[in-house]
């Protein structure tokens, strides 16, 4: 199984899905790969794959953020809809029920950033570069996903100063899962998500709801 569009590829490679950002030179989020990422996902699911790879282009970039050429031509009238193909596209990622790992192959910013950390593993290159810059452009970007993955020192730390986030620290951090050598990361993303598609499909698909539950940051109120 393969597809693509213009900023897309996907394809099956066993019981792994895998999804490449393809749009240079830093892959950023545009509205095909947006689509792309939600039709891969469909297929993916429709085919029984066990886990997912996602992960961007060359070595520059997992991906850079917004396309903010598509931005500047939105109107009052396409923006709503603009802003509600991104949330589903990051609810996707959140909603689908196989574990999805982001290869992080370079700059992971603003909205790239906000993509990898939807992701449910992580690894990178010693190449990664993670950013929550959205305090330098005027956008609350990062902050959902920062708050429940970190300390609350260390979110408010790289949520309010946007600073970049090399790999080592990424790591420390718990924000990577794992750090190799740019041309190993494929191979390691791979094994992760191998390792995952062989336990019970299930069991993965009730942890990972249970997970995205117990960390909602909306909690629901507790009964009387």
């Amino acid at each position: 199984m393969t597809g693509s569009n213009a900023h897309t590829r996907w394809w099956a490679d066993g019981a792994v899905g895998v999804i490449v950002l393809d749009n240079p030179p830093m892959n950023v989020l545009s509205d095909d790969n947006r689509r792309g990422i939600r039709e891969a996902l469909a297929e993916f699911r429709g085919a029984g794959t066990r886990a997912v790879v996602l992960t961007g282009a060359g070595d520059r970039a997992f991906c850079g953020g917004a396309d903010l050429k598509e931005e500047e031509e939105l109107t009052t009238e396409t923006v709503g809809k603009f802003l509600q193909r991104g949330d589903e596209t990051f609810r996707a990622l959140r909603e689908y029920e196989r574990p999805i790992v982001a290869a992080v192959n370079g700059w992971a910013m603003g909205g790239g950033l906000v993509l990898a950390l939807w992701c449910d593993v992580r690894v990178g290159s010693t190449r990664a570069k993670l950013g929550a810059v959205g305090v330098k452009v005027g956008l609350m970007a990062s902050n959902v996903q920062l708050s429940r993955l970190l300390f609350e020192g260390r979110a408010r730390d790289l949520l309010l100063t946007g600073r970049t986030v090399e790999a080592d620290e990424a790591h420390r951090l718990g924000l990577l899962s794992s750090v190799v050598a740019p041309e190993r990361l494929m191979d390691e993303a791979m094994a992760w998500a191998r390792d995952i598609a062989i336990r019970p499909p299930d069991l993965v698909a009730a942890l990972k709801q249970a997970l995205n539950t117990a960390l909602d940051p909306i909690a629901e109120p507790a009964p009387r």
